[in-house]
Formats: structure tokens, C-alpha cells, sequence
């Protein structure tokens, strides 16, 4: 962009953009590393706009200066103070967004970040820290899925946001950097014969815990890590229901995924399933659910797939996939019943219903579109036989 001149004091060089003002008797030419697009440009210009009315007001410091240039040659003459590290920054953003998250979440975070970005920049001045750089880093790792790249990128947006809030950068380069599109994953549900071929398997293992467990999770579409949580002073055998108040995820015990308890009616099967376990754990512990292998409850959800569920799928010549598609199956196997959509959605903990018709439209509307169909055969049909007389 040459060195075209758009907003006072602001100027466009070929990969970053200098602000020019006087400060403490001289003037200043400083660089931000970031492209000199019209966006930024103005950025800067507003940058530019704040350290001048300061001035003026005599509340510019040398603090203020490090904050907004930390790479500036003018600290290294003088003297000036270092800016806060990346690392820093990121555990100060874990401790306030550690108040309202789920300690799993946190935990992920921690890891995402600690994996991706800190063994680079943590003793970095977060305020040196170029668009430029953040992209190259990434294009580096070569991330091919949308959906992994949009998560890398949340944490790390997460701290460069607080990072401005609290005064640590002028500009926030991650905004420059776009989320990915993704296709999410439709549901794979499992067909009715295929559910008893997995639940006549699962009656010949050695333990009828896992077929205690599988069945209740076809017939209730409880997500696993609502299963693996599930407490005997959650099921109510008079009245026929479970209530569904917590989960476990990655070994934690947390609140349920919306933050709010449901109630779930058990079909008789599921009741059945429920009857069956309680010979084998009502009086060992609080939880329904326990590991066959060791007799505990289970730390994760990862013995249920690895254990049982994959095992059983390839044994029975279905195939692969995860553990969730008992809920997708309980779903479909309700809307196949002809029931009350919202109610459905009720049952597995969709507080939004437009998102249960959106994941399973494909099922509500499938008699519906058989019915449409028809209607144009039967027009030519209809058609075809005027011709015939």
C-alpha cells in the first residue's frame, strides 16, 4: 500500500502500519506489526486518537508506552519497563474465566493452550505478538479440520481479548485470523434390528451389566456422560422416571450439559434394564453404573466405547461408530413411533427445540415426504389412465 497516507498521523508501510506523535519533547514513529488493511488502519487511528488525548491530559506513561510498543527502540534507549508474557496473560485469563466454567472446560484450555501456543511465545511480550506471527504459526501446524482449528482458536482468542480488555495490547491480531466452516456430524443412528443384534450380543458376554447399561441408554437417550453419572437418588421406581442432574467429563463430575435438571419417563425396557442393575449395584455404591472390570464407577466414558460398545459393533458386522448414536437412536426410534416431537425433545434435555427438529428433520418429515411424494404418482397416475380410455 506504499506509504499513501488515510488518517492522521497513521501510515500504510508494505506489512505494518506507523503512528507518529509528540511525547516529552520529541517525536515519536512507532510500528505495529500488523498488515496495513483498511480495517487496521483505523484501528491504529483510534490507537492514535486515545495516546494523544492522554498526552494532552498528561495520564501518557512510560507503562503506557511499553503496553503499545514493546518492541520500540525507544525502550531499549531508555530504559523502559517489560510488558506483561503471554504467559502471564493466559493464567491470569484462566483464573477470571475459571469463575464461570466448568473445571473440564478450563482443563481443556489449559491443555489446548499449553500445547499449541506456549512453548513458543509464553516469555514473549504478549503486546509483540504480530497477526503475522499467530497465522504463520498456525498455517504451520497444517490443521485440516475446521472444527479442530475453531477449537485451538478459542482459547487462545479468549486471551487475547482479555489481553485488551485489560489494557496489555492495542489491537487483538486473532480478530484478523477467521473461523473455519465445518460440517458437524449427522446423527448415525442405529435401525430397530440393529439395536436388538447389539442387545442379543450383549446378553451372552460374561457380566449382563453391559446389557443393563446399553439397553437403558437406547431406550433414554442419555448422553454417556450423563450415564456414567447417574445416581440410584435419582431414580424414582413409583413414578417411572430418572432425573438427570449431572455428568462426567474427563474424569469430572460436573452439572448437566445445560446447566439444568430434566426428568426422563422409562419405557418399560429401560425400567427393565434399571431392575436388572439394581441386583448389582444398589448396595455397592451411589452410582447405577459401575465397570464390570473392576467394580467401580467408571472414570470416563472411554471404557463403555473401548470395552464393550466397539467390540460388540464390529462382532455383530455393523459399523463403526460412537458411543452418542444410542441417543440419536433413542431419538429416531421415537419419531419412527409417530410421538410428539417436543415431547422427544423434552426427554433428552433440548432446551431449544428448534435445534432437535434441525438435527432430526430428516426423521419428523420422512412419513410427511412419503405422503408428498405420492401425491404427484397419483396425478400421473391419474393422467396415465385418462389416456388409456
Amino acid at each position: 500500500m506504499g506509504g499513501n497516507q488515510q488518517f492522521e498521523g497513521v501510515y500504510a508501510r508494505e506489512a505494518s502500519i506507523l503512528i507518529s506523535f509528540h511525547w516529552e519533547g520529541r517525536r515519536h514513529r512507532e510500528r505495529l506489526a500488523i498488515a496495513p488493511t483498511t480495517a487496521n488502519l483505523r484501528a491504529a487511528a483510534r490507537l492514535r486518537d486515545q495516546i494523544v488525548k492522554a498526552i494532552e491530559i498528561d495520564k501518557f506513561t512510560l507503562d503506557d508506552f511499553a503496553t503499545h510498543f514493546p518492541d520500540s527502540a525507544y525502550l531499549r534507549k531508555v530504559g523502559g519497563p517489560v510488558g506483561a508474557t503471554f504467559e502471564v496473560v493466559v493464567e491470569n485469563w484462566l483464573t477470571v474465566v475459571g469463575q464461570d466454567l466448568a473445571a473440564t472446560t478450563v482443563k481443556e484450555y489449559r491443555n489446548t493452550l499449553a500445547r499449541h501456543f506456549q512453548p513458543d511465545f509464553d516469555q514473549r511480550q504478549i503486546a509483540s505478538i504480530s497477526y503475522e506471527e499467530l497465522a504463520l504459526h498456525l498455517a504451520a501446524k497444517k490443521i485440516r479440520s475446521g472444527k479442530t482449528f475453531n477449537n485451538i482458536m478459542t482459547p487462545v482468542r479468549g486471551v487475547f481479548a482479555y489481553a485488551l480488555k485489560t489494557k496489555r495490547i492495542s489491537i487483538d491480531p486473532t480478530l484478523e485470523i477467521p473461523a473455519r466452516q465445518h460440517q458437524k456430524a449427522k446423527p448415525d443412528p442405529l435401525e430397530v434390528h440393529e439395536i436388538e443384534l447389539v442387545l442379543d450380543h450383549l446378553r451372552k458376554r460374561d457380566s449382563s451389566q453391559w446389557l443393563n447399561y446399553f439397553e437403558f441408554a437406547f431406550f433414554t437417550g442419555l448422553r454417556p456422560s450423563e450415564l456414567i453419572a447417574l445416581k440410584w437418588s435419582s431414580v424414582d421406581f413409583l413414578r417411572k422416571r430418572v432425573t438427570v442432574e449431572s455428568a462426567r467429563v474427563r474424569a469430572v463430575d460436573k452439572d448437566a450439559k445445560t446447566h439444568r435438571s430434566r426428568d426422563v419417563d422409562l419405557q418399560s425396557r429401560a425400567l427393565a434394564a434399571l431392575k436388572r442393575q439394581k441386583a448389582h449395584t444398589f448396595m455397592a455404591g451411589e452410582h447405577v453404573f459401575h465397570n464390570p472390570a473392576t467394580g467401580l464407577r467408571f472414570f470416563d466414558t472411554g471404557a463403555p466405547v473401548q470395552d464393550c460398545w466397539r467390540p460388540t459393533l464390529k462382532a455383530v458386522g455393523l459399523r463403526d461408530r460412537d458411543a452418542k448414536q444410542t441417543r440419536h437412536s433413542f431419538a429416531t426410534m421415537c419419531l419412527h413411533a409417530g410421538m410428539n416431537p417436543a415431547y422427544v425433545a423434552r426427554q433428552m434435555g433440548h432446551i431449544d427445540t428448534r435445534m432437535f427438529f434441525e438435527v432430526y428433520s430428516k426423521w419428523i418429515d420422512g412419513q410427511a415426504n412419503d405422503r408428498e411424494i405420492s401425491k404427484l404418482d397419483a396425478l400421473f397416475s391419474q393422467s396415465h389412465g385418462a389416456k388409456s380410455l
